[in-house]
């Protein structure tokens, strides 16, 4: 009788540990459904954004105030970004914090070199030394290999 009782409560530990790891699992598919959902929701206010739109179709020099809305939008639609690149990455410079904005944003090079009045050049050599800055603060960085801009955009 002992036995049984003993073999039972196992068996009913057994289904309760089960059940948990099969919770566990569903809560983490609805964690990730909901991170693609958000994901695609930022994405299509950036995209339906009306200072954006006009950048990708006809790029030209932002002023200051254009760079605070972009810096602003980025900040709305992306939680943050800019105070949490600032306090995690302290020695970044505004110039920096303005590429990490456009990168954000998904522009290419060739945009980031008119909306910066640069040279293309100019724009890749910024990136390297951003991200060698990246790295200086933060060694992890980086680790699988993936490009400055990846980063940011999963930022």
């Amino acid at each position: 009788m002992k036995n049984s009782k003993k073999t039972s409560k196992e068996q009913q530990e057994t289904r309760s540990g089960v059940k948990d790891r099969l919770n566990i699992q569903a809560l983490k598919d609805e964690m990730k459904q909901l991170r693609e959902r958000e994901h695609k929701l930022a994405e299509r206010l950036v995209a339906e954004h009306g200072l954006v739109n006009e950048l990708r179709k006809n790029p030209h020099f932002i002023d200051e105030a254009e760079r605070e809305s972009l810096a602003s939008l980025v900040d709305d639609v992306y939680n943050d970004f800019t105070s949490r690149l600032k306090v995690r990455f302290p020695m970044l410079t505004e110039v920096d914090i303005q590429y990490c904005v456009l990168i954000k944003l998904r522009f290419t090079v060739s945009q980031i070199a008119v909306l910066s009045a640069i040279s293309p050049t100019s724009v890749y050599q910024q990136k390297s030394r951003m991200k060698k800055r990246f790295l200086s603060m933060d060694s992890r960085l980086f680790a699988e290999g993936e490009t400055l801009d990846v980063w940011l955009y999963e930022y």
